[in-house]
């Protein structure tokens, strides 16, 4: 299931990629420093923080034997890393929708490939 997360998760990783990409083309263009150009920079490090958070909820979720048949497993870091990851999560989209440029659609679409990746690993889990 590590490998099958790894390369799940290729998917937002790809998608943030492009979306610091096209933060970077803006920047360089000269414009000048306000406040949604910072909250612009802030959305896009806390969608990272987000993608690296819920990475690590998956793996110590399956390193403590977690399992989507109902069983909880073993006391660790996936019981406050999930909590951390989602509300991270929520302050990334809402720092886009203040933000500034069309790279913020990355970011909804990150999201979405975030609850997707959730939904897929737990089916895949399943079998």
């Amino acid at each position: 299931m590590f490998i099958n997360t790894v390369v799940l998760f290729l998917l937002p990783c790809s998608l943030l990629w492009a979306a610091w990409r096209g933060w970077a083309r803006t920047a360089r263009e000269g414009t000048a420093q306000d406040w949604r150009a910072h909250c612009s920079t802030a959305a896009l490090v806390t969608a990272s923080c987000a993608t690296l958070l819920e990475l690590a909820f998956f793996f110590s979720w399956f390193y403590n034997g977690g399992s989507p048949h109902g069983m909880m497993p073993s006391p660790g870091l996936w019981k406050y890393l999930g909590k951390i990851a989602a509300c991270v999560l929520v302050v990334s989209i809402v720092m886009s929708a203040f933000g500034k440029g069309k790279w913020r659609l990355l970011i909804l679409v990150w999201a979405a490939s975030l609850a997707f990746i959730a939904y897929a690993i737990s089916m895949l889990e399943m079998d």
